[in-house]
């Protein structure tokens, strides 16, 4: 059974994106599945006359890969304060930002699949990212997630854990590869020159 996404992908990127966090996780903890997320736009402190250049560089930030910057757009056409609320655009943002593993943006999207905003209700596939949003560190998730779970029927849990289960351990795999990777490019090489073998004479 395949649980339709929005987008074709998108769900194994969501999974994907929890490796891509270690470029971006600097939490003092060193856990790698933990993204910082340090405000970028900063939407709310600029006056009405200045919010045209402020949305600009965040969207330049936001095209470059700047998971927060993408965060932070989806925000702000979700909220829809400052300009004409854009469910579309704010799904948009919040998907590129989950690709990367941003938690608060996994959750949000989570939530989107859940109510039916600008996608169609989906119960598994709220459930699925909300999971997501919880490795990566966002404490309200886990408990979205388990209420989503109460609402689910057997079959639409047994498939939701099934995915969940099959990609992590891809995940751990993954991991235990590159972990494998760094600690043979860390193994120390000869000391001193190398000494070319000589072959004996002929008898």
């Amino acid at each position: 059974m395949i649980i339709p996404m929005r987008k074709p992908f998108l769900f194994l990127c969501l999974v994907t994106g929890i490796t891509s966090t270690t470029v971006y996780a600097q939490e003092q903890d060193g856990n790698p599945l933990l993204v910082s997320t340090e405000e970028r736009c900063a939407f709310n402190r600029v006056d009405d006359e200045s919010l045209e250049l402020a949305l600009e560089a965040c969207r330049s930030a936001a095209e470059n890969g700047d998971l927060q910057a993408q965060y932070e757009m989806g925000e702000f056409f979700y909220q829809g304060e400052r300009v004409e609320r854009d469910i579309e655009k704010a799904l948009e943002w919040f998907e590129r930002a989950s690709i990367q593993g941003h938690p608060r943006a996994q959750y949000q999207l989570g939530l989107m699949h859940y109510q039916g905003e600008g996608v169609t209700r989906n119960l598994p596939q709220a459930y699925i990212i909300l999971k997501m949003s919880a490795v990566n560190g966002e404490e309200a998730a886990m408990d979205a997630s388990d209420r989503i779970a109460l609402q689910m029927n057997e079959n639409e849990l047994s498939v939701a854990t099934h995915v969940l289960g099959t990609l992590f351990r891809d995940y751990l795999t993954q991991l235990r590869e590159e972990q494998l990777q760094q600690l043979q490019n860390q193994q120390p090489g000869p000391i001193g020159p190398s000494v070319p073998a000589v072959e004996s004479p002929d008898p």
